[in-house]
């Protein structure tokens, strides 16, 4: 392998997760698990291909969001449905997502906050920030 072929594939963000070093630095997060972080970084990267692939994963107010199965992050995390759904509610308590529940026998949308980016003051649905930094619900 070459070094621009080593090159390539570094860059490849299919191939890693990304984990934000602010949920172990910043002490908002210190008290949350290993697993909601986990959790976090795979919600996190779909967020990623959700923002990259346009307008189809943007809702009403322009909030991206994810379709991702209780199933899915099972597999994934190689744990059950209550383990999931405890870490799903850690991650609302600590604000990184909050779900939309769409009826019966339809997965929930997810909205991830993007703690890779600086400014995200508009990641939930119908709630706007006005330039003092109050929210505004739509």
């Amino acid at each position: 392998m070459n070094m621009t072929e080593y090159e390539e594939l570094m860059n490849d963000t299919r191939l890693f997760y990304r984990l934000p070093k602010r949920l172990f630095e910043d002490p908002a997060f210190e008290e949350m698990s290993i697993d909601a972080k986990m959790l976090y970084m795979i919600l996190l990267d779909r967020r990623c291909l959700s923002e990259i692939n346009g307008s189809d994963w943007r809702d009403d107010h322009g909030c991206v969001f994810i379709y991702f199965t209780i199933e899915e992050m099972m597999r994934l995390m190689n744990c059950g449905n209550k383990k999931i759904n405890e870490l799903l509610k850690e991650l609302e308590k600590y604000d990184l997502v909050q779900r939309k529940h769409r009826g019966l026998g339809k997965p929930n949308r997810i909205y991830v906050y993007n703690l890779l980016s600086p400014y995200n003051p508009n990641w939930k649905p119908g709630v706007k920030k006005t330039m003092e930094g109050d929210e505004k619900y739509a």
